[in-house]
């Protein structure tokens, strides 16, 4: 099966959001029902106010203007004065029935002698056969004979009329042929190739004649007292709804919710219709089916008599008749297209059509069956009644098939033959219908296969959050519907059936409840194919819909009426593709970097001009940088210390980048890029240093995690000159600041997030206050501080602590980005899928390693057309992985991808369009920078919340554990002094082997009112190492523990790591409650704008 972007079964029709924006706001109706109406044509307010407003007044045009009215009229007029007998001749289908009716009526009224006849279907046939017109003579003996709804083509009935003496009056809106009739007085609308009454069924040209009747016999306002009978027919006619028909149709709705007419309420009390609420739509499956009965299977008079019938007794014993010929009709038609299923699965060979025939099969709904079999197999079917060796069919066709042009190439095998291009009529021996079948089939292999294919239109896709009681009650203003303006199928894509239930005797019917994880709305849906492989489908579908406000004892609730459900193709990836399996490790940010030591002495050779140009290009390709960027930069070079304010996405990170690099380059200076985070730096490392290794740059990171080893490499990077950044926090720059200085290199320091500066003296990141200090030990270098955040204290705040002599701001809003606050949902996954189903670009954050594997491989089996097109990416992946990954989603290979924070700066992919907080973040920097991520090509994206207070409780746990608390830490002491003095006593080693779980247990033993997680351990030796309170060596089975014998007595505030883990689970406390708290509209302000400072 297929999506809804790719079958062939639904065209979307095309979106215009400005007129739908201008529509809704003009006309005060919702943006659903203005997007339909765009789909259905309309193009302007004035346009739509009149499709909202159909008038008789307006839309009803001069009865005169159809060809031959006033000479039928004449005629007519001429009858009713001279006491004529007149018969009304009617036809069995209800469009006849109600034509017949109303004229009957108006005829009686205007004083005439009138008998009402319709043929019979089986024995007399359509329109005025030989026999039918016995019938009518012996039963009324008319002097004058008024056709309704047929007549056009009984050219050759004229002279029998004459021979018995009657004259003949046409009222018809069929296509006239050859066969029209001369001599006598016609009218039909269809007699002119335009005109604004040319699509009237042939209820409505009889009451055009009753109107100008009327006119002429002093009760010109009588016509409109018919106008619920004529409406009747125009929809069972199904009738393209011209301004005309609108407007006629929309007044009968109107009447018949108040109508006296004891036929009318009689048989909608059967079929347990409310006439108050009745709709076009509705009686499609009320009151028409019920009248097309007496026609199918009985005598369509019975139907007539009941739309006559003035008295509640008789109208309700006629009501129960006809009731009982449609449950027979409805026996008949279950039994035919079961029995017609059997032989269609005994001899269909899947060719391109069915036929196929049986004894006694009934003539009355062959057509009904044969539009089955069509629908089930999607080819032409063709269902004959055999009686006497001849076989007498109907057939149905699909997609673009001209099944009439196709028997008439095997017109040599038929006795007759009749119809169009969707439906026909076949007269055969029986003996021939195999040779039919045969040739029939030969012809329409001719044909491409997407003839074949049924091709409907979907007004719109919706949001199953826009299907509220009121939208969908107000779609009901477009009513009413039919040719020309459906009921609007509407489409939701990427969605879940949840609570799948088969329902019905037969089992054939299933239930559900439809939901994309924000918004459910319960649906269901009739004759379902395939049951089977739905009802165990747990991947997200597309849905094509009828929205409906469902009435059940006294409540309203939107309701969707399935009309097809899309499963997605699986489309699993391969071994090479980028979404399968990926190598994970640990891996230094710097592994496999080698550095570009000819690319820098190129660069070297240009001019400071020059080398800012060739790395802007190197950064950001051919894009320019904007406004602030350039100011900014051209401040730095001047040896100003500038303060950047600029929106999350509007590129802060090039300003320094470049002139980072470029002190390099061109002055030997190194630079030092401080971050509030440990968890930043990192993250901002793995691309910074593979980028600037292609310029001959090194990079070097420098947080309490980094091992001693690594600490001296990198201090000795910078004193060589082979390091040029360093990426540390403001803890270990503190702590760590004389020999920072002692390379003499460091000319530029980067504050970014300065805000975290800016609020130091709230006593939250005493580092900050030592900047001051800091700097002059570095040897005064020039300073970028940078941020999002300035609000008039903070900026009062850095110009103290740092030396800023220029402010850059950048106040550009991000106009383009939405935020769709779903915080708490019962089921995010199912959002997830709706999302992850568009195939639009999204990347989903998660808090760990485990969960982008995890939700990953969920995502594959839930969205499986999208499968191949999912992958992991987290900081445990080898960098060839992470490149692979990053560049199949820059080409579109990939369209999703499930990370930790890993994937983040240094990943400029400027199309995205979804950003997915799945998890919540650990603090407002990593808020704002996945956020930031989405749309920076300036197009529409959405960042979607999807976390919830859950997470904030994960969150908590794991980043106590990358920080334990003082007293877990003393605890965790403890329990390792007692194992290695146990073992030292045991084996004489110094050093001992111990799990993280066998050295948590031990710290229960020892204090179980402090017990410490297992996660804590590897922190909490980490600490105590850079303390000196202990030696690590080694990894997982083969770490070695030492503990030293005497430490002495330090303070905890030394452990860079120790304060870092402190100062990130401060951040996370501070943003908590923001992030689950704050409304929707300020926290995208957070992102797409920049707090500026104010005069």
């Amino acid at each position: 099966m297929s999506s809804l972007k790719t079958t062939h079964r639904w065209a979307v029709a095309r979106q215009n959001p400005e007129l739908e924006k201008e529509l809704s706001a003009g006309l005060g109706i919702p943006g659903l029902v203005a997007r339909i109406m765009v789909a259905h044509g309309i193009t302007s307010i004035e346009e739509g106010q009149l499709f909202l407003t159909p008038s008789l007044d307006r839309d009803w045009a001069d009865p005169l203007i159809i060809p031959g009215m006033s000479v039928v009229a004449d005629r007519v007029e001429r009858a009713i004065r001279n006491h004529e007998r007149i018969a009304v001749f009617g036809d069995f289908d209800v469009d006849g029935i109600t034509s017949t009716c109303l004229l009957t009526e108006a005829l009686r009224t205007f004083g005439a002698d009138v008998t009402p006849f319709i043929p019979h279907r089986f024995d007399e046939g359509y329109g005025l056969s030989r026999a039918a017109l016995d019938r009518v003579n012996e039963l009324a003996q008319p002097n004058l004979i008024v056709t309704v709804d047929n007549g056009i083509a009984a050219k050759e009935e004229v002279s029998y009329l004459e021979s018995l003496g009657v004259d003949l009056v046409v009222t018809d809106h069929h296509e006239p042929s050859d066969q029209v009739p001369q001599g006598v007085p016609l009218t039909d609308p269809k007699l002119e190739d335009e005109g604004p009454s040319r699509e009237l069924a042939g209820a409505g040209v009889a009451l055009k004649l009753v109107q100008v009747l009327g006119e002429r016999l002093g009760k010109p306002s009588y016509w409109r007292s018919l106008i619920e009978v004529a409406a009747l027919g125009t929809v069972s006619d199904m009738m393209p709804l011209t301004p005309e028909n609108r407007a006629l149709v929309a007044e009968g709705i109107q009447q018949m919710r108040v109508t006296a007419r004891s036929g009318y309420i009689a048989l909608a009390a059967l079929a347990k219709a409310d006439l108050s609420s009745i709709t076009a739509d509705g009686l499609s499956f009320s009151l028409i089916p019920r009248l097309n009965a007496a026609g199918r299977m009985a005598d369509p008079k019975l139907a007539l008599d009941l739309l006559l019938a003035r008295d509640p007794i008789e109208a309700s014993a006629l009501a129960a008749e006809l009731e009982e010929i449609n449950r027979q009709r409805r026996e008949i038609e279950a039994e035919l297209t079961c029995d017609a299923m059997a032989k269609v699965e005994e001899t269909y060979d899947g060719g391109r059509a069915i036929v196929v025939g049986g004894e006694g099969w009934h003539e009355g709904v062959k057509g009904i069956v044969a539009s089955r079999l069509t629908n089930r197999y999607h080819v032409p079917a063709l269902l004959f009644s055999i009686e006497d060796g001849i076989a007498r069919g109907s057939g149905r066709s699909v997609g673009k098939v001209n099944l009439f042009e196709a028997i008439e190439r095997c017109s040599d095998l038929l006795i007759r033959r009749g119809g169009h291009a969707g439906a026909v009529g076949v007269t055969i021996e029986a003996s021939k219908l195999d040779e039919f079948r045969r040739r029939l089939s030969a012809v329409l292999s001719e044909l491409p296969a997407e003839d074949f294919e049924d091709t409907d239109e979907v007004a719109a896709t919706v949001d199953l959050s826009e299907l509220n009681i009121e939208t969908i009650e107000q779609i009901s203003r477009l009513e009413p519907f039919g040719q020309g303006n459906k009921v609007p199928l509407l489409a939701a894509e990427g969605v879940t059936m949840c609570d799948r239930a088969v329902v019905g005797k037969t089992g054939e019917h299933m239930r559900f409840v439809a939901t994309d994880g924000a918004a459910s709305v319960p649906a269901i849906m009739f004759r379902v194919p395939q049951i089977e492989k739905l009802i165990n489908c747990d991947s997200a579908v597309d849905l094509v819909f009828e929205a409906v406000a469902e009435h059940w004892q006294g409540r309203v609730k939107p309701k969707l009426m399935i009309k097809d459900v899309l499963v997605r193709d699986t489309t699993a990836p391969s071994v090479d593709d980028p979404a399968c399996e990926l190598r994970r490790g640990v891996e230094p940010a710097d592994a496999g970097l080698r550095l570009e030591s000819r690319k820098r002495q190129t660069l070297a050779q240009l001019s400071y001009t020059e080398l800012t140009r060739a790395l802007i290009h190197s950064f950001i390709g051919s894009n320019q940088p904007h406004r602030a960027q350039v100011e900014a930069l051209d401040a730095l070079a001047d040896h100003q210390s500038v303060l950047a304010v600029m929106g999350t996405g509007r590129g802060k990170s090039l300003i320094f980048h470049v002139h980072a690099a470029r002190e390099a380059v061109l002055r030997g200076r190194a630079s030092i890029f401080v971050y509030p985070l440990r968890a930043l730096v990192a993250d901002q490392a793995y691309h910074l240093s593979s980028t600037m290794a292609a310029l001959g740059i090194g990079v070097g990171v420098l947080t309490g995690e980094t091992v001693e080893a690594a600490r001296d490499d990198v201090f000795a990077g910078l004193a060589s000159g082979r390091t040029g950044i360093v990426l540390t926090t403001p803890e270990f720059l503190s702590i760590h600041r004389d020999r920072f200085a002692r390379s003499g290199r460091i000319g530029f320091v980067v504050i970014d997030e300065a805000h975290h500066a800016g609020l130091a003296k709230g006593g939250d990141r005493s580092a900050y206050l030592d900047m001051p200090d800091i700097l002059k030990a570095l040897g005064d270098p020039v300073v970028l501080a940078a941020t999002a955040t300035a609000t008039a204290p903070v900026v009062a705040e850095l110009a103290r602590v740092l030396p800023i002599i220029r402010t850059v701001v950048d106040e550009t809003v991000r106009e383009n980005l939405q935020l769709e606050d779903d915080r708490d949902l019962a089921s995010r996954e199912n959002r997830l899928v709706s999302i992850v189903a568009t195939g639009e670009k999204t990347v989903i954050y998660v808090n760990s390693r485990d969960q982008s594997v995890a939700l990953a491989k969920t995502l594959r089996k839930r969205v499986p057309d999208c499968a191949a097109r999912i992958a992991f990416y987290n900081a445990g992946l080898v960098r060839s992985d992470r490149r692979r990954v990053e560049e199949a989603f820059r080409d579109g290979s990939l369209s999703c991808i499930v990370s930790t924070s890993a994937f983040g700066e240094g990943v400029n992919l400027p199309d995205i369009r979804h950003v997915v907080l799945y998890h919540m973040p650990f603090g407002a920097i990593e808020f704002n920078q996945m956020s930031g991520r989405a749309g920076r090509d300036g197009q529409p994206a959405v960042i979607h919340l999807l976390y919830s207070s859950r997470d904030a409780r994960i969150n908590e746990r794991l980043l106590d554990c990358y920080a334990p608390e003082r007293d877990e830490l003393v605890t965790l002491y403890r329990a390792l002094q007692t194992m290695w003095r146990s073992n030292r006593g045991k084996t004489g080693d110094d050093s001992f082997c111990a799990s993280d779980i066998d050295i948590a247990q031990m710290c229960l033993a020892i204090d179980a009112r402090t017990p410490v997680d297992e996660r804590s351990v590897a922190s909490g030796l980490g600490i105590f190492e850079e303390l000196g309170f202990c030696h690590v060596s080694g990894f997982d089975d083969t770490r070695r523990i030492a503990m030293a014998e005497n430490p002495g007595r330090v303070q905890l505030s030394r452990s860079i790591r120790y304060l870092e883990g402190l100062r990130s689970r401060m951040e996370f406390s501070a943003f908590r409650s923001w992030a689950l708290d704050s409304c929707a509209s300020d926290m995208l302000a957070k992102v797409n704008r920049p707090i500026v400072p104010r005069a």
